[in-house]
């Protein structure tokens, strides 16, 4: 039901934790953090490979204590354990209407549509999609952001952050926070700003590895990438960086037609680890590093 049951789908973690973040301190202290009282005992989390049945009925029709309401969250709501279904579709027909129950999964709506359990909680539930801000969105974002801290931040400066974070929300947050510091009495953020306290971007990283591989080397190649991983980019931005470093790269490949042939099978390549990031159960690191010892070779033999 509306205002009692949220299904918060789509990949962008960093948005779905900030309003998850939100919903529960407006739940527990009914807008006024004066009557949240013990927030502790009012808040139950359940994990989809740990699911208790019995442990989630008690939880969502338990009376709140001391606050207007109790706050009941099941992560990733997609890998629930088909055994385990039922009892969480028959709370949603019924719910408490002292409990908010908050229900996550990493897909899309479309995804969720496809499968039956989840169209049917669609159906029981608040849908709200959290997708990766591009553009304007995410320009708004970055501005919103930045406006917290009291600060302006000018166009120039926020072409240049997006161009050396990406549109990482996590990694801007971090950002911004640092430049909110640098910037100290000042009103507005400037590029200036960006330019001596942001690091290389992603597209000048990946460019890097990209000419590392052209040249056939491998090793230094997965130096980079296990660099780019250890700063936790995601896997899709750094393909996506990979697809417009090849093609920077194919105008140096000598005859149009030998670099228009070495730029499909490297493109091929590159959609290949893409689609199996997205669909394969195998860890994403390793989808990686075969793709880079793949186009290394590749480059060594073309």
């Amino acid at each position: 039901m509306v205002g009692l049951i949220y299904l918060f789908l789509g990949i962008e973690n960093a948005l779905k934790e900030e309003a998850l973040r939100e919903l529960k301190d407006k739940t527990l202290s009914g807008g006024n953090p004066q009557e949240s009282g013990n927030p502790d005992l009012n808040y139950s989390i359940f994990y989809s490979d740990q699911f208790d049945p019995h442990a989630f009925l008690d939880a969502v029709n338990t009376n709140p204590f001391l606050s207007p309401a109790r706050f009941v969250v099941i992560r990733d709501i997609d890998k629930l354990p088909q055994e385990t279904r039922d009892p969480v579709i028959s709370y949603a027909k019924n719910p408490s209407e002292s409990t908010i129950l908050v229900m996550t999964a990493g897909i899309s709506p479309r995804e969720a549509a496809g499968d039956p359990f989840l169209s049917e909680l669609s159906k029981l539930a608040k849908v709200q999609n959290f997708e990766n801000l591009s553009g304007e969105s995410l320009r708004r974002y970055i501005l919103g952001k930045a406006a917290l801290y009291k600060k302006e931040i000018g166009r120039d400066a926020i072409e240049l952050l997006i161009a050396k974070v990406g549109n990482d929300l996590q990694k801007l947050r971090m950002a911004i926070e640092k430049l909110t510091s640098y910037a100290g009495e000042r009103e507005a953020i400037e590029k200036k700003d960006v330019e001596a306290l942001v690091g290389k971007s992603l597209e000048e990283t990946v460019f890097d590895m990209t000419k590392a591989m052209m040249s056939g080397q491998a090793s230094r190649s997965l130096l980079i990438l296990s660099e780019l991983l250890r700063e936790s980019v995601r896997p899709e931005n750094i393909i996506g960086a990979m697809g417009a470093g090849v093609k920077r790269a194919a105008r140096s490949k000598g005859p149009p037609d030998r670099a228009k042939k070495w730029l499909k099978k490297s493109l091929s390549y590159l959609a290949e680890a893409d689609r199996d990031c997205k669909n394969r159960d195998i860890d994403k690191r390793v989808i990686l590093e075969s793709l880079v010892v793949r186009l290394s070779e590749f480059s060594e033999l073309a």
